[in-house]
């Protein structure tokens, strides 16, 4: 092999390039604290760079979108804890207004109270957040509740936002469930009925006493005789008021009912109803007992004088509840009295048993309100047990929104320690080591020194120092 001076020349030009690129690579992970720059400087750890850069990206929207996601909950947390306040106030002004103490002007003072209460409630659950009604569904730009009729004009869908890639969690609240209801002919703000002129009239709301089903089978025609001897029933209301009836011989249920309800001392105590327990197919008529006024029921003693069969006749009405011989029993929900099933009957409205419960938190508030308008001492105390089912659901659904924040706080700390990992992992891959490139620097620089060295003493020599 022939070595000539200009392959010496570019030897050495080719080793300096090398060291001056070299410290210029090393110079540059200095300054820029990065290992990787260029896809050349690491082929196969630009795939894992790109890869993590992506996620901590992702990672970085999960943030905010969970920032969002956190403000619209606690909103709706904040506004369920308002309501459930609200609720509480409604509760101390029923019980209040359920007094005997208290006059029709105190009671409907206490009615303006509720009112108040009602369109605090409706701008409550109207809240916006971001211009965005969170107690409704997709229709999220028009209010939830229609401030005159108290119907729920919204739909029942959930929004929900991703929170990592395999979570999402919902931002609204669908009012329906607890608030209020929607559909055409459904009324929220009805008007009171207590004297409708159907089948119910005046019946008291809380309770009553029920005459139990007479052993021989149903009675289906309240107009036969009940009675084979008939006697006296011997009616107290409390302590004091006390009436004896006179029954005669073969007496029907409804004449029965009419003897109480036109005895001058009896009919201010009690009044009583014929009403059918079974069906219109199936016919089961009893006789019911309620007293007046309203919310006094569990009050009234019944003592039978008959020569009737035992259980029964007139038997059947006795009424004591510490008596094991009681045969009539305070019943809170009786069919065909006070609990109304036919959503066409007007009292279906205003005070079913079945109807007014923890789904319709307006309708409970208005209830109480035209209670207290109209010195409805019954419905006033029925409220009571209304607004308490109203109350446990908004604490339903008061956990429902905890559980989410729950959620939302164990995903920001999943995401945070992902988020580090993959920084760590970035890091591994990307950032350069300072003290390694220092100390590798050193040593390409006193490598180029001894190039530099070397060049300059090998080619500052001639063919005559050679020949000497």
């Amino acid at each position: 092999m022939k070595v000539t001076t200009g392959f010496f020349y570019q030897t050495f030009f080719n080793d300096l390039n090398k060291q001056i690129e070299a410290m210029y690579k090393g110079q540059r992970q200095l300054t820029t604290g990065k290992r990787v720059l260029l896809p050349s400087d690491d082929p196969i750890a630009i795939s894992r760079i790109t890869k993590y850069r992506a996620e901590l990206a992702a990672l970085g929207e999960y943030s905010r979108v969970i920032d969002t996601a956190k403000i619209y909950n606690s909103s709706i947390e904040t506004a369920i804890n308002d309501l459930k306040n609200m609720v509480t106030k409604a509760k101390q002004i029923a019980v209040q207004g359920s007094t005997d103490t208290l006059s029709a002007t105190d009671r409907l003072a206490l009615s303006r109270e509720i009112e108040t209460l009602i369109q605090r409630s409706i701008d409550t659950i109207n809240t916006k957040v971001s211009n965005r009604y969170i107690f409704a569904g997709f229709k999220a730009d028009i209010p939830p509740v229609n401030e005159s009729t108290g119907l729920y004009q919204s739909d029942t869908n959930l929004q929900k936002l991703d929170i990592n890639s395999f979570l999402d969690v919902a931002v609204n609240l669908p009012a329906t469930e607890f608030f209020t209801f929607s559909g055409s002919g459904n009324l929220i703000f009805t008007p009171y009925n207590q004297n409708h002129t159907g089948n119910l009239h005046d019946v008291d709301p809380l309770s009553a006493l029920l005459m139990p089903k007479p052993t021989g089978g149903a009675i289906t025609d309240p107009t036969t005789a009940f009675t084979t001897n008939g006697g006296t029933l011997t009616i107290r209301l409390g302590e004091k008021n006390e009436a004896t009836v006179s029954i005669s011989a073969n007496a029907s249920l409804n004449d029965i009912r009419d003897a109480i309800n036109n005895d001058s001392q009896a009919s201010q105590y009690v009044k009583a109803w014929v009403v059918n327990y079974g069906t219109t197919s199936d016919p089961d008529y009893r006789l019911v007992i309620n007293g007046v006024p309203n919310g006094k029921s569990d009050q009234i003693r019944i003592n039978v004088n008959s020569t009737d069969v035992p259980n029964t006749g007139l038997n059947l009405l006795s009424y004591d509840p510490v008596s094991p011989a009681s045969m009539m029993t305070l019943e809170e929900n009786i069919r065909g009295y006070n609990y109304i099933t036919d959503p066409t009957d007007p009292n279906y409205y205003s005070f079913n048993n079945n109807y007014l419960n923890e789904n319709y938190y307006l309708r409970a508030l208005h209830f109480l309100k035209v209670a207290l308008e109209n010195n409805d001492q019954g419905r006033i105390q029925k409220a009571v047990g209304y607004i308490d089912q109203i109350a446990d659901k908004l604490y339903r659904q008061q956990s429902v929104i905890g559980a989410r924040l729950n959620k939302i706080e164990n995903i920001t700390d999943y995401n945070l320690e992902l988020e580090t990992n993959t920084k760590q992992n970035l890091s591994n891959d990307q950032d350069a080591d300072a003290v390694k490139v220092i100390s590798e620097l050193n040593q390409r620089m006193a490598v180029l020194q001894a190039l530099r060295t070397t060049f300059t003493d090998f080619f500052r020599s001639n063919l005559f120092d050679f020949l000497r």
